[in-house]
């Protein structure tokens, strides 16, 4: 809103202005519809207004003679009850969970009310002697359901390249257009979602009822406003949290709502997931950690007070190696037993030690006293001799005394272990103080290279402190990189690496997950968050057949570390939070799982990690050669990158320190945060064990190598020539490239970038390479310092990319993020016209958008829910056929690509893309490839073809089926504009054909069923055989992309244009005639395959006269003609077909008594001449149309040259390949 002329308690005449809209640049005055008073203004100057939002009020004033009479008259006033007195805290929580209900389902609330009602219902839940868990359950059942019919991006079961659609959101918008499942093609999975939250509305099934239309209303409202009902689940696990966990009899409905709603919201609502994972660790696994704990500790217990009861038991050895395998943390019982009467502190010490060193690597193991103090010393590799002892802090002067006698003389390296008992004890860093002075004022040999003080936990504290102390040249001082941790614990989980780091431990739930704060010293601004675990107990859990489905202790134990990184993380404002955070878990046992079950399990927990802002997760391990049963250390470290998703890597454990962030990896972690991809970080992915040569401009203004760090690019663009072996261009497939750089003003647009884009394109055509652009761009520069100059320098490069793809220049494009404005618009240049080569490929973070969502809104325009509604794949690019593929990720557009090139790349001084090597037989017959399609007559292809099971060749089949049969079997498909809307009768395929790199086209050869509303003025199917303009466009697209670069292949059983009044609207002619423009046009070989029927219009632009390069092959049994047999009877032929109908004995007959007849008997026979006749022009039609397709049969048209040869099924791929040669050699 721009103006408001009148303020509250004015008043305003009929007709003047009151309101001044500005909508797209253009203003709007809103009127008084009658003389008034304004009695509310919801809006100020500068507002941005929402469809269907308030304005203004105003009441209506009436003439003075009755305003006088008005004002006479008495007041009525209206007394509203106050809420009675007395209401249960249930009643009141019923009723504000009955609210909360109606909230979450969409139905109509005042915004200013919905807070009031959380905060209404959490009032009466907190006055309730026990929660209404129940109820709450069903609350997040509303939501999870809710929140699976609107993901905006696929879940990992959605990630199918071959789907037209990707994801819940896109999936309902397509059935709000029919409410009707079937005609929007909606999979098994998608109904079921969508039947269970009709039924929160009281709805059993999906058929249309006005009580269905209301739910789906309802469904629709909520998904507006879902983001801000999360607060009510987030509510209340909020409270669960803090909460015991169910009785037995919610127990496992609790699980199952609370999986339920991880699994929902990990995508679209992460702060949700990350609290309901919470839940489900506090409710369910934690209590089974404490029982198991309790129950070992029980165990243990046990253990000590015989051995202290039978200090020489026979037995001693093995109850000690029981109590070293445990999987529990038992410093603690250690604590416990420190200076209490009769408990001898000499076995836990053993048990200690053998932990922390190694059970095999100890040898000479023995128990003293001295000076009072109970110690275990023993022989270890490094170091020589180990010393441990356990006192109450008082006498801890003593105990370094004893250490001191203990030590002398050993003349190798020797470590001492003392554990504490501290009543009081002070923070961390007094403690450290206090112990560093003791550890200082005791002379020790120079034998004593290390004391570990272990101060257990007291005092209710959870958790136990480990500080180092080393000697130095001026005495010992303590580790305080180690502080936290045992330093063979530390040297197991590699602490070492994290030297560069000022580290500080903090608190945890669990004891044996030690959680750091990590500063840089070299750079302040970078903290993160370290989690270290061990793992005791690798036992797997495997299906009967064998096949692995977890490790529970190791599962346990990074839920345990993910909950400690949560926690430290939910204490920090939201935008604050870290981001490079680790977690390290050391697994004792050996492992023996493959590297398939280490994928397994990787996909299985990544999907947990998410809201917890890792960098890596890294198992230490060692694993177990299955032949020769050697142990080696491993690292296997889990990495979810965006762009490329589950990294999985299995290598010798590193050793260098891990780095701080340094400017380059901050430009990485900053275009992160925005989930997209710095650009350097693709160069590898794209060079695939290849090169990458970083190109910028020189003075002249062309792009030449530089070398230089990554990340020193000046513009936001970052040029280059990368190129990427493979097993048919060994020496590299070379591509120019171009990477877009979020980091930059979100890669925006002026003169630095123009620049470079028109630099590429000339390098390109120099090079005689294809130019490959991962685009990611704001538009055009917007900034006070610059302006239509930049729209000028967005024209100039505009220009080139026309230049370019109309000199045969190919650009492929993957458009890696949200593109706006300028950068859509050379995308369409560069790969959406009829005369260009290349592809555009899209991700489910891809968007092609010419405004913006917020400045579309802000303008006045109509938007989308988000970006992705206004030019993502599912719902615009991909229906559209702007974007001609869509892959689940960066790495999976890079596949794309390379497939891409591997039928079109052509080596430049090379004539075109080089034949591959194939096992495939060229003369293979097709005859016996499977036709498994439901509902078909056809058991095999050669069926389809053979005069016995379709003399006519007229039943449908499966086009996809036959092309399939035909290509070589050991080379993948490429289907170009699998998701283009409207287009299903033609399928596009990039295949090999005997080695040969071919576009294969093929004509559907079934009906499709429609989606949406069925037009009036056009079919309700697309059938079969038949082009459709949008199926028209595509294959006059794909004829000229393959021109000039490998030859075309059309397996054609086609009738004709549909000729419908809707075709005609929609472009038919224009469409028809590109492909007959595409055609005459081609250069290369094109071999025409009639496999079933050609006629009409369709004959024309695919006839052998357009190109001299043409070969037209038919199957036998094949027909051609200007027209089918039963149109020409009907239309052509009409006159011979009422001829013959007359002449028929049948009908002259009754004619003949018709003439003879009257009255009652002449109506009689008149009906029966209308029915007979009726029948017999029928047969005559079918007669004429017989005699017709026999006249004009596939062998006429090899006499007349419209075709060239006729083939047996058998002869199909064999006599394509010849001809493929053939005019290959031309």
């Amino acid at each position: 809103m721009v103006a408001t002329p009148v303020a509250v308690d004015d008043e305003v005449e009929s007709g003047a202005p009151v309101l001044v809209l500005e909508s797209m640049k253009m203003e709007t005055v809103l009127r008084a519809p009658f003389r008034a008073r304004v009695k509310e203004l919801p809006v100020s100057i500068g507002s941005q207004v929402e469809t269907g939002a308030p304005l203004l009020r105003l009441e209506p004033l009436a003439d003075e003679a009755r305003q006088e009479a008005v004002a006479q008259a008495e007041t009525a006033e209206i007394d509203l009850p106050a809420e009675p007195d007395g209401t249960s805290a249930a009643d009141r929580a019923e009723r504000g969970r009955q609210d909360l209900r109606s909230l979450l389902l969409g139905f109509d609330v005042d915004p200013h009310d919905q807070g009031r009602v959380l905060s209404g219902y959490l009032a009466a839940r907190a006055d309730l002697p026990a929660r209404p868990l129940a109820g709450e359950l069903e609350l997040l059942d509303v939501f999870a359901d809710l929140s699976e019919l609107s993901r905006n991006k696929p879940a990992a079961d959605d990630l199918s390249a071959s789907s037209p659609v990707h994801s819940a959101r896109e999936y309902f918008h397509t059935y709000l257009q029919s409410l009707d499942v079937e005609r929007a093609g909606l999979p098994e999975k998608f109904q079921g979602r969508l039947r269970r939250v009709l039924g929160h509305y009281g709805v059993g099934d999906l058929e249309r009822t006005p009580e269905l239309e209301e739910a789906v209303f309802r469904i629709f409202l909520a998904q507006q406003r879902a983001s801000s009902d999360s607060a009510i689940v987030s509510a209340l696990l909020r409270q669960w949290l803090t909460e015991a966990p169910p009785s037995a009899e919610l127990r496992e409905t609790a699980g199952l709502a609370l999986e339920h709603l991880v699994a929902a919201t990990q995508l679209r609502f992460p702060a949700v997931s990350d609290l309901a994972r919470g839940v489900v660790f506090r409710w369910f696994a934690q209590p089974l950690l404490r029982r198991a704990r309790a129950e070992v500790y029980a165990e243990i217990r046990g253990h000590l007070r015989y051995l202290d009861r039978n200090p020489d038991a026979a037995d001693r050895a093995e109850r000690i190696s029981g109590m070293v395998s445990s999987n529990e943390p038992l410093v603690r019982l250690l604590g416990q037993r420190i200076g209490r009467p009769g408990a001898d502190p000499a076995p836990m010490l053993e048990v200690l030690t053998r932990r922390y060193y190694g059970n095999k690597a100890l040898t000479d193991v023995r128990v003293r006293e001295v000076a009072g103090c109970s110690f275990v010393t023993a022989s270890h590799p490094e170091p020589a001799r180990v010393v441990t002892t356990a006192v109450d802090f008082p006498q801890l002067p003593d105990a370094m005394r004893a250490v001191a006698e203990l030590s002398a003389g050993a003349g190798a390296p020797v470590a001492a272990d003392v554990y504490l008992k501290w009543t009081d004890q002070p923070d961390s860093d007094a403690m450290a103080a206090k112990l560093g002075e003791i550890v200082a004022a005791q002379p020790l040999p120079a034998d004593v290279d290390r004391v570990v003080t272990t101060v257990a936990g007291g005092g209710g504290a959870v958790m136990h402190h480990h500080f180092t102390f080393r000697r130095t040249e001026s005495g010992f001082a303590e580790d305080r990189v180690i502080r936290g941790l045992h330093p063979r614990v530390a040297e197991r989980l590699q602490l070492e690496r994290l030297r560069e780091f000022d580290l500080t431990r903090l608190p945890s739930a669990d004891e044996e997950v030690y959680l750091f704060t990590g500063t840089a010293k070299a750079n302040p601004a970078d903290e993160r968050l370290i989690a270290m675990s061990q793992v005791r107990d690798l036992t797997p859990l495997r299906e009967a057949d064998g096949r692995l489905v977890s490790l529970p202790s190791a599962e346990d134990t990074l839920a345990a570390c993910l909950d400690a990184v949560r926690n430290a993380q939910a204490r920090r404002p939201a935008k604050n939070r870290f981001d490079t955070n680790r977690i390290v878990i050391y697994v004792w046992p050996a492992s023996e799982l493959t590297m398939d079950e280490l994928n397994l399990l990787a996909r299985r927990v990544l999907p947990t990690t998410a809201g917890a802002g890792l960098e890596e997760i890294q198992f230490l391990a060692r694993q177990r050669n299955a032949e020769t049963g050697e142990l080696t250390d491993i690292a296997v470290t889990v990495r979810n990158e965006v762009g490329a998703g589950v990294r999985l890597s299995v290598e010798a454990p590193r050793t260098e320190p891990v780095q701080p962030l340094d400017d380059y990896r901050q430009k990485v972690l900053r275009a992160a945060r925005r989930d997209t991809v710095y650009p350097y970080e693709l160069t590898e992915l794209l060079a695939g064990g290849g090169s990458f040569a970083e190109h910028d401009l020189d003075d002249t203004g062309a792009l030449v190598p530089v070398d230089r760090p990554r990340g020193q690019n000046k513009a936001g663009l970052v040029a280059g020539v990368v190129s990427t072996p493979t097993e048919r261009v060994p020496e590299g497939v070379k591509r120019v490239v171009l990477l877009g750089d979020p980091t930059k003003s979100l890669g925006a647009l002026a003169e630095p970038e123009c620049t470079r884009v028109i630099a590429a394109l000339n390098l390109a055509h120099e090079l005689r390479v294809p130019v490959e652009w991962f685009a990611l761009s704001s538009g055009a520069r917007i900034s006070m310092e610059s302006g239509t100059e930049n729209m000028d320098w967005v024209a100039a490069a505009l220009k080139r990319i026309v230049e370019f793809t109309q000199d045969g220049g190919e650009i492929n494009i993957v458009v890696a993020g949200i593109t706006v404005g300028a950068q859509p618009y050379w995308n369409a240049e560069a790969t959406m016209l009829m005369h260009t080569k290349g592809i555009l490929v899209m991700t489910p973070d891809s968007a092609m958008v010419l405004t913006g969502k917020q400045s579309l809104d802000f303008s006045g325009g109509v938007s989308a829910e988000d970006n992705f509604g206004i030019g993502g794949y599912d719902r615009v690019m991909g229906p559209n056929g702007q974007a001609q593929y869509w892959a689940p990720n960066l790495a999976g557009a890079r596949d794309v690509l390379m497939a891409h090139y591997a039928h079109t790349y052509v080596v430049p001084g090379e004539a075109g893309p080089r034949q591959a090597v194939t096992t495939d037989p060229a003369g293979r017959d097709v005859s016996d490839y499977p036709h498994a399609v439901v509902g078909s007559d056809f058991a095999t292809v050669g069926q389809i073809f053979s005069a016995e099971h379709n003399p006519d060749r007229k039943k449908p089949f499966d086009i996809r089926t036959v092309m399939r049969a035909l290509s070589d079997q050991d080379h993948p498909v490429l289907e170009r504009w699998a998701g283009m809307a409207d287009a299903d009768t033609a399928a596009v395929q990039d295949v090999h054909i005997g080695g040969h790199p071919v576009c294969l086209l093929g004509i559907e050869s079934r009906s499709v069923p429609r989606r949406g509303f069925p037009p009036t003025d056009g079919p309700d199917t697309f059938t079969a055989g038949t082009l459709f303009p949008k199926s028209s466009k595509k294959t006059a697209r794909a004829i000229n992309a393959a021109s000039g670069n490998r030859p075309l292949v059309v397996l054609a059983n086609l009738s004709g244009f549909d000729g419908s009044p809707e075709s005609m609207k929609k472009l038919q002619l224009e469409y028809g005639a590109e492909i007959g423009r595409a055609i005459v046009n081609f250069e290369g070989p094109i071999v025409f395959t009639v496999i079933s029927r050609y006629h009409g219009g369709a004959f024309v632009v695919f006839s052998k006269a357009l190109n001299p390069n043409m070969t037209v092959l038919a199957l036998e049994g094949s027909f051609a003609s200007v027209l089918g047999g039963a149109p020409a009877a009907a239309v052509v032929f009409a006159g011979e077909v009422k001829t013959r109908t007359a002449n028929d004995p049948r009908v002259a007959e009754l004619q003949k008594r018709l003439g003879e007849l009257s009255g009652a008997e002449k109506a009689a026979c008149a009906a029966e001449l209308a029915e007979v006749t009726s029948s017999v022009r029928a047969e005559k039609l079918g007669e004429v149309a017989s005699e017709f397709d026999r006249v004009h049969s596939i062998q006429r048209a090899v006499e007349v040259g419209s075709v060239d040869a006729i083939v047996s099924t058998a002869q199909l791929r064999p006599r394509i390949i010849e001809a493929i040669e053939h005019g290959l050699k031309r």
